[in-house]
């Protein structure tokens, strides 16, 4: 037939060709997919328009199929197979995965999280390589989610705010203001606090400072004397000085002693971030899932 409308033919008359050819009649077909006669026939019809073939014929109580239809069932067979395919879920199988994760990480998350991550992928995903990111701002790495740039970052809880932006809790931690020994820090003491020269860490070039901004509601303020772009740099450069600095408890300090802020602490909950687009992938929703049961550790 020219000009036959293939694009009007969808997967639920295929399955109805198939279905007659199966039950051997219009009332069998309708009972094996519960519906009512009249509906099969109506589709039966608008294939029959399609293609300018009757496609069954009665034949007793039943029907048969035309020499046209014949030609067309195992056609059909195949296209709803591979409509099938086209839908389902992909499985996703960590042992042979050779691609990339890009995630972005302070030195925060590096010990709770992707050092025990790493070693998890080591025996499970041998092939896949991780690519390990400085946040930046939280303008930048939300950015650099929206763009596919990132695959995953950690983030306050709620901080993340943007198009498409998910998230989910894995952990929580206190700030603490660490300080070599040598030069010892009283604890709960304003006064001392605000005297000794201070580090802190800009992540990024619009970075904000919640102690300047928490002194400044007191009407005190530190003396900053040494400004680095992430928390291994500030632990390093303090050894050995009188310089402290203000960071999360659960940062790994060899050779330095930590007391509680002269202020009360407030637990911050660290979320993981991924774009909606990642949503459903079975890849990205295996890693999350990783992550999540590392963090429970």
């Amino acid at each position: 037939m020219e000009n036959s409308d293939y694009l009007g033919i969808d997967g639920r008359q295929l399955q109805i060709l198939l279905t007659i050819q199966k039950a051997g009649s219009l009332s069998g077909a309708a009972r094996l997919l519960d519906m009512n006669q009249s509906t099969i026939s109506y589709w039966l019809e608008q294939l029959r328009a399609r293609t300018g073939d009757p496609l069954f014929v009665r034949a007793g109580n039943g029907v048969q199929p035309t020499e046209r239809a014949k030609t067309l069932l195992p056609e059909a067979e195949a296209a709803l197979r591979h409509l099938d395919a086209m839908f389902e879920t992909p499985a996703y199988d960590p042992a042979s995965d050779t691609g990339t994760l890009r995630i972005a990480a302070t030195a925060v998350e590096r010990t709770v999280l992707i050092e025990p991550l790493l070693q998890h992928a080591l025996t499970q995903a041998p092939k896949l390589t991780f690519e390990i990111k400085r946040p930046g701002s939280l303008f930048q790495t939300v950015q650099n989610l929206q763009e596919g740039v990132l695959d995953f970052c950690f983030l306050p809880l709620n901080a993340a705010k943007g198009d498409g932006i998910m998230q989910r809790r894995l952990f929580s931690f206190r700030d603490v203001v660490y300080f070599d020994p040598i030069y010892p820090l009283p604890e709960n003491d304003l006064d001392a606090f605000c005297a000794r020269p201070h580090a802190r860490i800009a992540l990024g070039p619009d970075a904000s400072f919640a102690i300047d901004q928490r002194l400044a509601k007191m009407k005190r303020k530190r003396n900053v004397v040494l400004q680095v772009p992430d928390f291994d740099s500030a632990l390093t450069l303090i050894k050995g000085t009188e310089i402290i600095v203000t960071l999360p408890d659960v940062l790994s300090a060899t050779g330095l002693e930590c007391v509680n802020p002269p202020w009360r602490t407030e637990t911050l909950d660290i979320g993981l971030c991924w774009h909606a687009r990642s949503q459903t992938s079975a890849r990205h929703s295996h890693w999350r899932q990783v992550l999540a049961e590392i963090a429970k550790t």
